[in-house]
């Protein structure tokens, strides 16, 4: 489902006065944190201060100031992937829970916490990630009662270290139970992809959240990131909804101003939703890439390598299609990285994005200042910047293996 380049109403009640009748109130508009490419813990803070209103604000910068160590410990992380089991940050207590399946990975985490003075916690789990990744794939993509259920709808819960599958209330029934996996009720949350269909704009090199326009002019969508391929090719991300198919030709802004290239492979299915555009333009050929636009005209800010969100990371969105002008990016607070809920995709809750939006850049925001390629944006609530909305992401873990992203 593609959405119109308006925003849409979201009805509520106001009381005007003693005995008025009922009104339909404005649109909600979310007052959350946005990244201007200043201050990056005091945005880190205002993001907690939206998602955990029950923080207060000294908490809440603690909590912004505990995640110095985050960046050490991602690479470590990375370092033994295999040893992995997911993790998450607690906003309430500054601390980081990081599972793993051996002791050894868990003791050099908890030492690189100790050198930041932050609390590590590492409990030792039975599966790693990518184990849970790959059950969760095969149920997504299963024939067993359990899986024609839950309908792709497959996540996983990082804190139980299980896969979680959503399945409508009225179909539970006792023979869906399945050894390792947590079966709970479907949300039913309205959900829709954000491509658009109008904006004028364009501009001279590639940038996550820059404007695309698909060659036969139906679809407009935001640019995620850009990267190498083993023939040094450079390849630009999109989501996969976005795309009709391979050899389709892509340009920036609303008319064919200039071409970026044409699609090379596309998928839209489970937690992966990407199109691959192989940038043929020779304009670009020479143009350093790996950047994030910043607001409004050609401010960016560097990509500083690609990464993977944990629970209660603060993430922010490169994509800005029914507001161009607007001072920063908007940022808001994972809740999920693999939401049963919705193709097991992440979950962002605080920012509702709008049409138009789908593909942008989705980016952990540090402490330092430093800026994470991490996922391209895919779905939100039905509506445009509601408040208390949510958003689902691909994270680029998920899909192509092959590609170095370009920093810059």
């Amino acid at each position: 489902m593609f959405r119109k380049n308006a925003v849409l109403a979201v009805a509520g009640i106001s009381i005007l006065g003693v005995l008025a009748a009922p009104a339909t109130a404005a649109p909600a508009k979310v007052t959350g944190a946005y990244d201007t490419g200043t201050d990056a813990v005091a945005t880190i803070t205002q993001a907690y201060l939206t998602s955990h209103p029950d923080l207060t604000p000294a908490k809440a910068r603690a909590a912004a100031q505990a995640q110095t160590a985050g960046e050490d410990l991602k690479a470590e992380i990375s370092k033994q992937w295999k040893s992995f089991g997911g993790g998450w940050f607690d906003p309430y207590t500054a601390s980081y829970h990081l599972a793993v399946t051996s002791a050894s990975a868990g003791k050099s985490l908890a030492a690189i916490g100790a050198s930041k003075g932050v609390k590590v916690d590492t409990p030792l789990v039975a599966r790693s990630l990518d184990q849970l990744n790959a059950e969760a794939e095969a149920l997504r993509n299963g024939t067993s009662a359990l899986a024609k259920a839950a309908a792709g709808n497959v996540g996983i819960d990082v804190k139980t270290n299980q896969v979680v599958a959503a399945v409508p209330a009225a179909a539970r029934r006792a023979e869906l139970s399945q050894a390792g996996v947590s079966v709970v009720n479907s949300p039913n949350t309205a959900v829709q992809a954000d491509a658009c269909t109008d904006r004028a704009n364009c501009d001279d090199f590639l940038a996550a959240g820059l404007i695309l326009r698909n060659g036969t002019g139906q679809h407009w969508c935001s640019l995620g990131f850009t990267a190498r391929n083993a023939n040094n090719q450079r390849i630009t991300l999109t989501a996969g909804h976005c795309s009709t198919g391979i050899g389709e030709v892509w340009s920036n802004g609303t008319a064919t101003i200039r071409t970026v290239g044409s699609v090379s492979g596309r998928i839209d299915a489970g937690v992966s939703d990407v199109t691959r555009i192989v940038s043929t333009n020779a304009f670009y050929d020479g143009v350093n890439s790996g950047k994030i636009y910043i607001g409004a005209g050609s401010a960016t800010a560097p990509v500083k390598g690609k990464s993977f969100f944990l629970v209660n990371d603060v993430a922010c969105l490169s994509a800005s299609y029914t507001n161009p002008a607007r001072a920063g990016n908007p940022c808001a607070t994972v809740t999920n990285t693999s939401d049963a809920g919705t193709r097991g995709m992440v979950r962002i809750d605080g920012y509702d994005a709008c049409g138009g939006d789908s593909g942008g850049g989705w980016y952990w925001l540090a402490p330092s200042g430093n800026r994470w390629a991490t996922a391209l944006h895919s779905r939100s609530n039905t509506g445009c910047n509601v408040a208390n909305g949510t958003s689902w992401a691909s994270p680029l873990t998920a899909f192509y293996s092959d590609l170095t992203y370009e920093v810059s």
